[in-house]
Parts: C-alpha cells; sequence; structure tokens
C-alpha cells in the first residue's frame, strides 16, 4: 500500500483513493492505518506527513508542527548569524591593523580587502531579516508544494528506480518523488514578486523544501514499514 494514499483514507471528506484487492476489499482498516501512523517516529517528518497528506488530523495538532519547524529553523539562523557576526569582526581587526605604528602595507590592505569580500559573501547568504516573521506562510507553502507538487517524471514519483536489480534513489528528484516548480509560482505562494523572491527568498525556500522533502519521505518510509507489518 502507498503510504500517502494510505493516509488520505483517514479523511475520506477531502481525498479519495481506490485502494484495495479485487472487490473494493481494503488490505488495511482505517484503524490500521492509524495505528501504523502512531509507529512513525515523532517529529517534524510525522508532522509533515500528516500536514501534506492528512490535513484534517494535521489541523489539531498545528503546535506540534509549529515547534518541529522552529526546532529545524532556529539552529540555521544561529549559524548564519555566528558566521555573519565573526566575518564582521575580521574585517574590523583588518582595518584596525592598517596604518597601526605607521603607513599601511601591501599585505595589510589585501587583508583588509579579502575580509570585505568574505562580509559580502556571508551576507549575501544569509536569509532575509525577515525570514522569521515570514516562517508560517513559508512552511505552508513548502507544504502545500508536497502535497500538491507533480510527481517526478523519472521515478513516477517513487523516489526510487531500478538499476538493474538494485533499488536506489532516483537522482533527479533525491528521492522525494516530486516534479519541478517555478519559480513564479513560488514567489506566488508565498506573497513576493518573482524578482525579490529570486533575489532574496529562494535560497531559504529552497533550504526549507530540502529538508521538509527529506523529513517527510523519512516518515514515509517509516510508514510503509509499519504498514507491510499490520498487513
Amino acid at each position: 500500500m502507498n503510504p500517502r494514499e494510505a493516509m488520505g483514507r483517514l479523511g475520506p471528506t477531502t481525498v479519495k483513493f481506490d485502494i484495495g484487492r479485487g472487490g473494493g476489499k481494503p488490505d488495511l482498516t482505517n484503524q490500521d492505518i492509524a495505528a501504523a501512523l502512531g509507529m512513525v517516529p515523532a517529529g517534524l517528518g510525522r508532522e509533515l506527513l500528516e500536514a501534506c497528506w492528512w490535513p484534517d488530523g494535521a489541523a489539531l495538532r498545528r503546535h506540534k508542527l509549529r515547534d518541529a519547524v522552529i526546532a529545524l529553523v532556529t539552529p540555521e539562523l544561529q549559524r548564519q548569524q555566528r558566521r555573519l557576526a565573526e566575518a564582521r569582526t575580521d574585517l574590523g581587526l583588518a582595518e584596525v591593523c592598517i596604518g597601526w605604528g605607521g603607513a599601511a602595507t601591501a599585505e595589510q590592505r589585501a587583508n583588509r580587502d579579502a575580509a570585505q569580500q568574505r562580509l559580502g559573501r556571508v551576507k549575501a547568504q544569509c536569509w532575509p531579516i525577515s525570514t522569521l516573521e515570514s516562517l508560517p506562510t513559508l512552511a505552508m507553502a513548502v507544504i502545500s508544494e508536497i502535497a500538491r507538487r507533480p510527481h517526478c517524471a523519472s521515478c513516477e514519483g517513487r523516489g526510487q528506480t531500478l538499476s538493474g536489480e538494485l533499488l536506489m534513489t532516483c537522482k533527479v528528484c533525491g528521492g522525494s518523488g516530486l516534479g519541478q516548480v517555478s519559480d513564479r509560482r513560488r514567489a506566488a505562494a508565498i506573497g513576493r514578486d518573482e524578482s525579490t523572491y529570486r533575489a532574496k527568498w529562494r535560497v531559504v525556500y529552497e533550504w526549507m523544501l530540502q529538508q521538509f522533502g527529506e523529513s517527510e519521505q523519512e516518515a514515509s518510509w517509516a510508514l510503509q514499514r509499519a504498514l507491510s507489518s499490520a498487513a
């Protein structure tokens, strides 16, 4: 049973799938599926699995998803701020050294220029200042994309391909099973114009998409294992 389709069965008012053996009898009951979901490790992946494929259930646990997303994003924001502070300190030290006790040397000027360039690179890699306040919008846009994006044409949405007799992670989609989505569509999803999205928000969105996608995929595999044991 496809674990994502199984999740859809828990919310029949929003998603319906034809799952089961001949004659229409399902392999597993909704109680079996719910029990298997309970075997998926708690955390971001499980919350995303529900948010994408069982929104009615996820609506009862919004705070869990919020906390999981914040726990994911906070270390990255802190890492960026540390790198930015270090780069600014390095530039400040390089500027102090210029002319200390005499005329500036070529080496001192080169060190200052290198520090300026490093600070510029670090600033360019940092997320926008308003990332935290935009986090709910970003998270919902990424979740919506995962839930609605077309299947990867290479693996047909399975996330894996066969190489001879070896089952391998799909190289095209990285195992997510998802197809490509345009910058214009993503910009619209977070309420930005396309040029602003590309300049400031694409790095944030794509980072979150990768992290969310990997977590959701791992949870999906865990659910599949649990469903196989229950079958």
